[in-house]
C-alpha cells in the first residue's frame, strides 16, 4: 500500500516517552502564528535592516524560556543567539537567517501581511516574503526546542540566527569570529529543502578584478593599453575553466565547480582607449576548495595570457583581484548519526526521508569548518519552486512535520551520545531514555 506523503509510518509504540512527550507539545497553529509574526518584521536585504524581525524573534525566544543574547555586526543589524539547557550539556546548534530578499514585483498581496491560503491539492500555506526563506524554518526550529528543553532539560539546545545571509555573509562571520571552537553533537540549518536532508552543499565565492591599461586616442589605439582586451583574455579564461570542470568528475550529490562572469564595466568612451575595466566573477566551490588559491591561480593565468597576448603596451596592463566574499561549503556522510536519525525520523514521519546535496551555497559550510560540527540541512518548504518569488510560500503541514522531525532527531542524537552501545532511531519500549 502505497502511503500519502506525511502519513506516518510508525506510531507512538515505537517511540520512547520522552519523545512521544515532546511530540504532543509541538502545535501547529503555534508555528503558523510565529511564522506569521516574523513575516510581519521584513528584514530586507539590499534595502533594509533585520532589526524588525529579530524583535519579534527575541521575543518568541523568551516566551519559550530561551536566554538571548545580541551581537551588533552593523547598526540595526544584530545577530540573535538564544540557547535553552545547561551550557555543559551535550549542544545541538539549529542555525538560520533574518534577512529576506527584496519583495520585488508580481504579489497578489502586500508581502508582508502574511495570509493562509489553500492549495488545489488540498493543503494550507503561509503566504509572505521570507514565509520559505526562512521565516517558517525558525518558528518550526524554535517549537522543536521548546519541546525537547520542556522533556529533557539536561540537553543544550541552541540558536544562532545571522544578519546579511541573503547578500555578504557579514553576521556569521563576526558570529563566528567572537567565539572559539567547540564540539556541538550537530548543526541543523533550517533552510527550505522540501523535507529533504541535504548532506552536502557548495560554496560560493565572489571575486573580484580590476585591469588597469593606459588611455589613448582612438585614432591612434597603439599609444595606449586596452584594459577591455585584457578583461576579454579573463573571460575566456573563465569560460574555460567552467568548461573543463563541467566534462571533469562529478560528485553525485553536488555535481561539479561552475564559474559565471557576472559583470563588466569598463572605458570612458567610444573615441577613447579604456584605462579601467572590472569584472566580477561567480565561483561556486566544492567542499574543502580554498577561495584565496582560487584567485591566485586564475591570477597567474591571466597575467601571463596577457603578457603573452600582443595587445599593444601589453606590460603597461595591470591586473589585480580579490576575494570579495567567500562561503564554505560542507560534505557530511550520510551514515553520520545526525543524517541518518533525521532521515529515519522523516520516514517514521511519513516523508520519504531522501538524502541528497545542494549546488548552492548556504551558511552551514562556514559552522561545519569552524567548529567541525556535523552539519546538515533541513527545514520547510522548496528553495527552488518557492523561494526568492512572488507569493512566496510555505507549506503548513512542512511546518509541523519539519518542527516534529526536528525534535525526533535531536532527542535520539542525545540518546546515542549518552548510550552508544544502543542502537537510536529504532523501535523501542516506551520506557523513558
Amino acid at each position: 500500500m502505497m502511503l500519502a506523503r506525511g502519513t506516518e509510518t510508525a506510531g507512538p509504540a515505537a517511540r520512547t516517552d520522552r519523545e512521544t512527550a515532546a511530540l504532543a507539545r509541538i502545535d501547529a497553529e503555534v508555528i503558523v502564528a510565529d511564522t506569521c509574526d516574523l513575516i510581519r518584521g521584513r528584514g530586507e536585504n539590499p534595502g533594509g535592516t533585520e532589526a524588525g524581525t529579530v524583535a519579534r524573534l527575541a521575543a518568541i525566544c523568551e516566551r519559550i524560556g530561551a536566554e538571548v543574547s545580541l551581537q551588533e555586526v552593523a547598526p540595526g543589524r544584530e545577530n540573535l543567539r538564544a540557547a535553552l539547557g545547561p551550557a555543559g550539556g551535550p549542544a545541538v546548534l539549529f542555525l538560520g537567517h533574518s534577512d529576506v530578499v527584496p519583495a520585488g514585483e508580481g504579489w497578489t498581496g502586500d508581502p508582508f501581511e502574511p495570509r493562509i491560503v489553500g492549495d488545489e491539492d488540498g493543503d494550507t500555506a503561509v503566504i509572505g516574503r521570507g514565509a520559505t526563506d526562512m521565516k517558517g524554518g525558525l518558528a518550526a526550529a524554535l517549537s522543536a526546542m521548546a519541546a525537547v528543553h520542556a522533556v529533557a532539560p539536561e540537553l543544550r539546545l541552541e540558536l544562532l540566527c545571522t544578519v546579511d545571509e541573503e547578500d555578504r555573509a557579514t553576521g556569521v562571520v563576526a558570529a563566528l569570529a567572537a567565539e572559539a571552537p567547540r564540539e556541538y553533537l550537530a548543526c541543523i540549518v533550517a533552510e527550505p529543502t522540501d523535507l529533504e536532508v541535504v548532506v552536502g552543499c557548495r560554496g560560493a565565492t565572489n571575486l573580484a578584478f580590476e585591469i588597469v591599461g593606459a588611455s589613448a586616442h582612438a585614432g591612434r589605439p597603439e599609444d595606449g593599453a586596452s584594459s577591455i582586451s585584457a578583461a576579454a583574455l579573463l573571460i575566456t579564461a573563465v569560460r574555460a575553466r567552467h568548461e573543463a570542470a563541467d566534462r571533469g568528475p562529478r560528485d553525485p550529490f553536488l555535481g561539479s565547480p561552475t564559474w559565471n562572469v557576472g559583470t563588466i564595466a569598463g572605458g570612458s568612451g567610444t573615441s577613447m582607449v579604456p584605462r579601467t575595466t572590472t569584472v566580477t566573477v561567480d565561483r561556486r566551490t566544492m567542499p574543502g576548495e580554498r577561495a584565496d588559491r582560487i584567485l591566485a591561480d586564475l591570477l597567474a593565468e591571466v597575467r601571463a595570457s596577457v603578457a603573452a597576448s600582443g595587445i599593444a603596451n601589453a606590460d603597461r596592463i595591470r591586473v589585480t583581484g580579490s576575494v570579495d566574499m567567500t562561503m564554505p561549503g560542507f560534505r557530511t556522510p550520510g551514515t553520520s548519526p545526525v543524517a541518518r536519525l533525521a532521515s529515519e525520523a522523516l520516514r517514521e514521519l511519513g516523508e520519504p526521508g531522501r538524502q541528497t546535496g545542494w549546488t548552492a551555497a548556504c551558511e552551514g559550510g562556514f559552522v561545519a569548518e569552524h567548529h567541525g560540527a556535523p552539519t546538515i540541512i533541513l527545514g520547510p518548504g522548496d528553495i527552488t519552486g518557492q523561494a526568492h518569488q512572488p507569493d512566496e510560500r510555505v507549506s503548513i503541514a512542512q511546518l509541523a512535520a519539519a518542527a516534529r522531525a526536528y525534535a525526533l532527531t535531536v532527542l535520539r542524537l542525545a540518546h546515542a551520545h549518552s548510550d552508544p552501545t544502543t542502537e537510536p532511531g529504532t523501535a523501542r519500549s516506551t520506557a523513558s531514555a
